[in-house]
């Protein structure tokens, strides 16, 4: 992709939230500030890859391990004004590369039902819908699982 640059991170969990947030706080409406604060430190294993358009931040996805094959896809986005240049799916593949180096067999994710552009990436990425439940806040959360083929 032209004019996109990917980099992984390979930073502390204190410099990942100084970049995340931002975007996070823009993305997500209602974000809680102190949620990447609160739990990412505490993600061993973490995994974060960035899209730059220049030295500007328009894309994120991150994930960690979660079992001794089992790759967790997190959080991820990508800036309204990038959309549409293929940064989600560039990301995810890239994810998903290292994680298969890693030694995952499988990759899971969930989101909510209602994010119809995230779930038809996730298709397109050869993802199957495995399971669907309501969350604590009553919005209906898709869980997602691919298989990773070294």
């Amino acid at each position: 992709m032209s004019g996109i640059d990917y980099r992984r991170h390979g930073g502390s969990a204190d410099e990942a939230i100084a970049l995340l947030l931002p975007l996070c706080m823009m993305l997500f409406p209602g974000f809680d500030p102190n949620y990447l604060a609160l739990r990412l430190p505490g993600v061993a294993g973490a995994d974060l890859w960035l899209a730059y358009r220049g030295d500007e931040l328009v894309g994120f996805k991150l994930g960690y391990r979660r079992g001794p094959h089992l790759f967790y896809s997190w959080l991820g986005g990508v800036h309204p004004s990038a959309r549409r240049l293929g940064i989600a799916d560039a990301l995810m593949v890239r994810q998903h590369e290292a994680a298969t180096a890693s030694g995952h067999t499988h990759v899971e994710t969930r989101t909510r039902a209602a994010n119809n552009a995230m779930i038809m990436v996730n298709l397109r990425h050869g993802f199957q819908v495995v399971g669907l439940e309501i969350d604590a806040q009553g919005i209906p959360v898709v869980t997602q699982r691919k298989e990773l083929r070294g």
